[in-house]
């Protein structure tokens, strides 16, 4: 899990990805957020069941709006609020979209 942490932070403190998403134990926190802090990176944390939590980070904007609605566990998203997760994550827009009108059964 690290090296995935690693190659985000990477991508994240390059400006090639907006923000990242991984999901890990708890307990890593105490190694991965000093690692945050030291790039200057906005993080938001979302406490799982069974000690994991999602961990998001990337440019301060990005994360601020992924606080706004993310009060409530993925699975339970809007529509929009899906959309506008996976586009600030950095997945394929047209993807995207497509997973949009299909949730919306628009196509």
């Amino acid at each position: 899990m690290m090296r995935i942490f690693d190659t985000y932070l990477y991508e994240v403190s390059k400006g090639t990805k907006p923000a990242a998403l991984v999901t890990c134990e708890a307990v890593l926190l105490d190694k991965i957020l000093p690692k945050l802090e030291h790039k200057d990176l906005s993080y938001f944390v979302q406490n799982l069941d069974k000690g994991k939590v999602n961990l998001f980070f990337g440019n301060k904007e990005c994360i601020d709006v992924i606080k706004k609605f993310l009060d409530k566990p993925m699975y339970s998203l809007s529509s929009l609020e899906d959309f506008i997760l996976g586009t600030i994550l950095g997945y394929d827009v047209k993807l995207q979209c497509k997973r949009l009108l299909e949730r919306n059964k628009v196509l």
